[in-house]
């Protein structure tokens, strides 16, 4: 929860991230930096072949250091393995490094949610097509 605070500016209740990784727990992963949880992604199945991230975050003291691309590419073999050919993400229209980071992933734009965080700031949709 703290790095979701700290990283992303939201707050959610713990239950919640149970059930994120109740509901797919090969779309649930944690980095370790020395021995601690530095960063996580959640994601969820939302189709037949498309798999969701919900929260991608890394504390802002260790990035830089290839944890995100580390969970992205794990995140990417486990929806391989699950027949998954699709992923699709929102993050802040605001967030020029996060936007930056997943367009070096090879996500796209693909369209925008107006008010879709709590603060009331926009989103864009980011899409990505894995490759076998």
């Amino acid at each position: 929860m703290e790095i979701v605070k700290r990283s992303l500016g939201e707050t959610y209740p713990p239950s919640l991230y149970l059930t994120i990784h109740n509901l797919w727990p090969e779309g649930f992963l944690v980095a370790l930096e020395d021995g601690k949880v530095a960063g996580f992604i959640a994601a969820v199945p939302t189709g037949q072949k498309v798999a969701r991230v919900l929260m991608l975050a890394v504390l802002p003291e260790v990035r830089g250091k290839s944890l995100g691309r580390n969970l992205m590419e794990l995140f990417y073999a486990n929806c391989g393995m699950k027949g998954y050919d699709t992923v699709v993400l929102e993050v802040r229209k605001s967030n020029t490094d996060a936007i930056s980071f997943y367009e070096l992933q090879g996500f796209s734009i693909c369209g925008g949610i107006g008010s879709f965080y709590s603060n009331g700031e926009d989103a864009y949709k980011m899409m990505k097509v894995l490759r076998s």
